[in-house]
C-alpha cells in the first residue's frame, strides 16, 4: 500500500485502522483503563523499554497522527532539501516509536523523492517496535528501503550520500538517560567523520514542559565536546491537534479536529566537524 501523494492521509488511515485502532479497541477494558490512568498522570509517551504492549498501543492510537502531522510540517518548513535525482538520503530515526517519522516523510515527499530515502528506525520498546514493523509492512515499500535495527551500533555510514537524524518527541522522555545521549553522540560522530556532506538532524518535541528536562541541550554539549558545533535553525510549526474518533465510518477512520494547536519546539541542526 502506498502513501498517497500530495500530502493526503488516506494511505495512513487504512494502516491506522488495521494496525492500531482495531487492536486497541480489542484490548480488555481493564488494561485500557490502566493505560488511560497513566495518561492522566502526564505519562503519555513516557515508555520504558519494558512498558506493556497495551501502553504502546494507547500512545500510538492517541498521539501518532498528531506527532506525524508535527514532524511533516517541521520537515516542510525547514531548510532541509529533499534528495535530488542521483542522491540518496539515509534517515536514522532515533526513538522511532511506531515509525512516526516514516509516516510524516511519506506525506511530505513525492513518490520519486521517497524512492531515494533509506529509512532506519530504532526503538527500545518491543511493543512500539512491533507496531512500527507492521506499519512499514504497509508503507515501507514507498521508500528505497525501510526497516528497524536492533542496535544503533549496527548502523553504518558511507562516504557518499546524505544523512538525516530524526528525533520525534523523544528528548523529553524520562526513560532517556545520559548514557543514551552519549550513544546518540557517538553515532552522530561516526556519521560526520564518514560523510563528505554536512550531516543534518531534525527534532520535534513538546514545548513548555518544565517538569521533565529535555536532553537536547545535553546532546548539543556532547557534540561540541566532540568537536562538532551544531548550526541551528529554529522551525516554527503551527499544527492543529486532532485525535481519532472511537468509531470508524464505513471502515474509515474519522479524525476529530481541535481548535487548539500542538505546542511544539523544533529545530534543524547542520553538523560538521
Amino acid at each position: 500500500m502506498a502513501v498517497n501523494d500530495g500530502g493526503t492521509h488516506g494511505g495512513y488511515d487504512s494502516v491506522f485502522e488495521a494496525v492500531v485502532r482495531r487492536p486497541w479497541l480489542a484490548v480488555p477494558k481493564a488494561l485500557q483503563d490502566d493505560a488511560r490512568q497513566r495518561s492522566h498522570h502526564n505519562q503519555q509517551g513516557q515508555l520504558s523499554w519494558d512498558a506493556p504492549h497495551e501502553w504502546a498501543l494507547h500512545d500510538t492510537f492517541h498521539y501518532q497522527r498528531g506527532h506525524a502531522d508535527v514532524f511533516r510540517e517541521a520537515y516542510r518548513m525547514s531548510r532541509h532539501h529533499p534528495p535530488k535525482k542521483g542522491e540518496r538520503l539515509r534517515v536514522v530515526d532515533i526513538g522511532a516509536g511506531a515509525a512516526t517519522v516514516a509516516i510524516a516523510l511519506g506525506e511530505a515527499l513525492g513518490r520519486n523523492k521517497r524512492k531515494r530515502v533509506d529509512y532506519l528506525a530504532f526503538d527500545l520498546n518491543p511493543g512500539m517496535r512491533s507496531l512500527g514493523e507492521q506499519v512499514l509492512e504497509h508503507l515501507g515499500a514507498d521508500f528505497r528501503s525501510a526497516r528497524y535495527v536492533q542496535s544503533l551500533d549496527t548502523v553504518e555510514f558511507g562516504d557518499r550520500g546524505r544523512v538525516l537524524f530524526t528525533l520525534s518527541y523523544v528528548s523529553h522522555q524520562e526513560a532517556v538517560s545520559e548514557d543514551h545521549v552519549n550513544q546518540w553522540t557517538s553515532l552522530i560522530e561516526r556519521a560526520v567523520a564518514r560523510s563528505d556532506r554536512a550531516v543534518e538532524l531534525i527534532y520535534t518535541t513538546a514545548a513548555n514542559i518544565h517538569s521533565i528536562e529535555s536532553k537536547i541541550p545535553v546532546l548539543g554539549q556532547r557534540l561540541e565536546q566532540a568537536g562538532i558545533k551544531p548550526k541551528t535553525e529554529t522551525i516554527k510549526v503551527k499544527v492543529p491537534r486532532r485525535f481519532p474518533e472511537p468509531d470508524s465510518r464505513d471502515g474509515r477512520v474519522q479524525w476529530k479536529p481541535s481548535s487548539q494547536q500542538w505546542k511544539v519546539q523544533a529545530e534543524r541542526w547542520v553538523l560538521r566537524a
